[in-house]
């Protein structure tokens, strides 16, 4: 039978000190708005396109890692350790290709209308707003030109809550397919008996798959508090529409993984990097491949300083990014089965529970 991990804890060595061990648990939500000040919001045109908005605290530090072969994205040069500004104020995850950077103009209004942002003199300020696309244009029969612009921002701006967040066919994820299924959003998150708070966003639209040739998804194992309860080991292979991996087909793929990545620990923008580049192997444990050519892949970090560098590990930079970062890429990967998981059947696409019915106990 899949292994299932009831409980995990982050063990080191400190100086020649003893272990340290913290346990793991999911938040209440088992989103990423258990990190206390990140709130989410989506706007949906069903069944095709969509835009998810993470907006940060005031103070939150943010970095990026970029290492799919095709991306879309925005501010993301503005988040690099040399360059000025220190803060971001969110995050959009958006479909529609390139065209849908757009979205990110409308969270701009939205944030300005509150006074958030960086300020620019004579009481204006500038909101930062780092962003990121998915392919999913003209998919299932509907017009390439229906895709998320200025509109779709704005209204996934002003619906950003704390508290649990959607998940499947839903603001980003509308759109998405993961290889042969259907993709979505989805997320997760972990808390530690030492404070620290780690949850994770993504968006699941890529070349590869999340299941192996059985049909058993890759990140299961990684799973929390029996979190992935509906999953059953796949015997016999996966069912008749499902094939696994994807193969490539066509000679331009239209995909592309979104993420970002938070916690409750105060970060530098390298901190906040780095942590980006650890989180971005949750993607490759959880989806095969990841990174390729025809994938823009693209997780985003952030920091929002509630848990002070120097309560945890004495501040230690190096020992914070090591541990906020292996939190952060399992996190992740469990994010990539709720997505999965989370994701209904279209009239192009088959959900993975509908594709492989004897691995899912109930279809959620």
């Amino acid at each position: 039978m899949r292994a299932r991990a009831v409980c995990v804890s982050i063990c080191v060595i400190v100086s020649g000190i003893a272990p340290l061990a913290w346990a793991q648990v999911p938040g209440p939500n088992n989103a990423i708005t258990d990190v206390p000040g990140i709130k989410v919001g989506h706007f949906t045109k069903a069944p095709i396109t969509g835009t998810t908005v993470v907006v940060a605290p005031a103070g939150t530090a943010g970095g990026v890692a970029q290492r799919g072969g095709a991306p879309g994205t925005r501010e993301t040069d503005l988040l690099k350790p040399e360059n000025m500004v220190q803060i971001v104020n969110a995050i959009t995850l958006s479909g529609g290709s390139a065209y849908g950077l757009a979205a990110a103009s409308g969270v701009m209004s939205c944030l300005e209308s509150q006074g958030i942002g960086f300020p620019v003199g004579g009481g204006n300020v500038v909101p930062i707003v780092p962003s990121a696309i998915l392919f999913d244009p003209g998919r299932c029969g509907a017009p390439f030109s229906l895709r998320p612009n200025f509109s779709f921002g704005l209204q996934a701006c002003s619906a950003a809550t704390t508290g649990p967040v959607a998940q499947g066919n839903i603001g980003a994820g509308t759109g998405a397919v993961s290889g042969s299924v259907k993709g979505g959003l989805g997320t997760a998150s972990a808390v530690y008996d030492n404070g620290i708070i780690v949850g994770a966003i993504v968006a699941v639209n890529s070349v590869g798959s999340t299941f192996d040739d059985n049909g058993d998804l890759y990140a299961a194992s990684l799973e929390l508090n029996n979190e992935f309860s509906n999953l059953l080991p796949v015997k016999g292979g996966p069912g008749p529409k499902a094939s696994a991996p994807a193969a490539v087909k066509v000679s331009l793929l239209k995909n592309t993984t979104i993420a970002v990545v938070a916690t409750n620990v105060q970060l530098t923008k390298s901190m906040a990097t780095k942590i980006a580049q650890m989180a971005d192997d949750g993607l490759a444990r959880a989806i095969k491949p990841s990174h390729t050519p025809y994938d823009g892949d693209t997780v985003f970090a952030l920091g929002t300083g509630r848990l002070s560098m120097a309560s945890v590990g004495g501040g230690d930079q190096a020992f914070i990014e090591y541990l906020v970062g292996t939190a952060a890429a399992d996190v992740l990967s469990r994010a990539v089965v709720h997505a999965i998981l989370s994701a209904q059947s279209t009239a192009c696409e088959q959900s993975y529970c509908d594709s492989i019915p004897n691995a899912c106990r109930n279809k959620k």
